[in-house]
């Protein structure tokens, strides 16, 4: 049986991670992660200054699958996600927010597309809210959903990633299909998923964008306009990185 950990980023998360814990729990009281033997839910506390590490390290004695892992002083949602990555002892990762504004039913959708019986069909699943099958429960604001959008555009226009939205925190990845990229990955905040999919597709990984449902939580960390500009930045800066170091087959 294939195994997995599930990758949970979380900054002053002890107001909403009560609730992913209990949504967390119902789903594997249903069987969605049965298939796979679901060895580690990794809470990475990013230098979190509210009780996220002690409320997650009292969550495991009813949920001993959640291991803590603190990070300090704060670096941002990239680099927890890459500490997490690198704790990681499972074939598989699943990375998700703390705020569970992907359902965890939709781990199916990832997991068909990536696995078939013993084959690995895929080496990373991305969820998408951006896919006409995609479905959107409760939407942002319409400033912030047209500043996503517009940068994913650009992001497309300086990568030629084809994918319709790479910001989606839902990824289903191979550990195993991205270990000679890792050590390369930089971004500490939240242009990680561009790096990661810009490296794998330099790496010629196969990646899919799986329509997901989703709905927009309150309490976003990211500021659309002052961290888009961040981002679109770093992502330029991949792309010489990329030219200049091309990865090696």
């Amino acid at each position: 049986m294939k195994s997995l950990s599930i990758i949970l980023p979380a900054y002053n998360e002890a107001e909403r991670l009560p609730r992913t814990f209990e949504l967390l729990r119902l789903a594997k009281a249903a069987g969605t992660f049965s298939s796979m033997n679901l060895e580690a839910i990794w809470v990475i506390d990013d230098g979190s200054k509210d009780n996220t590490a002690a409320l997650s390290e009292a969550a495991r004695a009813t949920f001993p699958e959640i291991k803590v892992h603190s990070v300090i002083p704060n670096q941002g949602k990239g680099n927890a996600i890459h500490v997490g990555l690198k704790l990681s002892q499972s074939e598989w990762c699943l990375i998700a927010d703390a705020d569970s504004a992907t359902p965890w039913d939709q781990f199916l959708k990832l997991r068909d597309a990536c696995i078939s019986g013993d084959q690995n069909l895929a080496a990373i699943a991305m969820g998408s809210r951006d896919l006409p099958e995609s479905k959107r429960n409760l939407r942002q604001s319409a400033i912030r959903e047209n500043l996503g959008r517009l940068f994913n555009f650009a992001v497309r226009l300086v990568t030629q990633l084809p994918f319709k939205d790479t910001q989606c925190g839902f990824k289903l990845i191979h550990k195993p299909s991205i270990e000679r990229i890792l050590p390369l990955l930089e971004v500490k905040r939240f242009a990680w998923d561009v790096e990661l999919l810009m490296f794998a597709q330099a790496a010629k990984l196969k990646m899919l964008e799986i329509p997901v449902d989703w709905e927009h939580q309150e309490g976003s960390r990211i500021s659309p306009l002052k961290d888009g500009i961040e981002m679109f930045l770093r992502v330029i800066q991949m792309r010489f990185r990329i030219w200049f170091n091309p990865i090696q087959s």
